[in-house]
């Protein structure tokens, strides 16, 4: 026996807004919902830029660290593809 549930609103004809933001719907668990726009949010460098932004940072110094991070991420993207063989 199957359950029907209430048609949901298609993803793409959602109303789009600038910046972030969760719609819950009623009845279901904003916490959850708050960990999604987290996650997202992490995701795009959002708090990383927040961060970046508490005080000048001279150009040279911003180049140096975007190099060690591009480091990190080739060598982290290495030891993926070294684990998945």
């Amino acid at each position: 026996m199957k359950i029907r549930r209430e048609q949901r609103p298609n993803w793409k004809d959602r109303p789009k807004t600038s910046g972030y933001e969760v719609i819950v719907p009623p009845g279901d668990d904003a916490m959850k919902h708050y960990k999604r726009l987290k996650k997202r949010m992490t995701k795009d460098g959002f708090f990383q830029e927040l961060k970046d932004r508490r005080y000048f940072i001279p150009n040279p110094i911003k180049r140096l660290e975007a190099k060690r991070r591009g480091k990190r991420e080739w060598a982290r993207k290495q030891k993926e593809l070294e684990k998945n063989f």
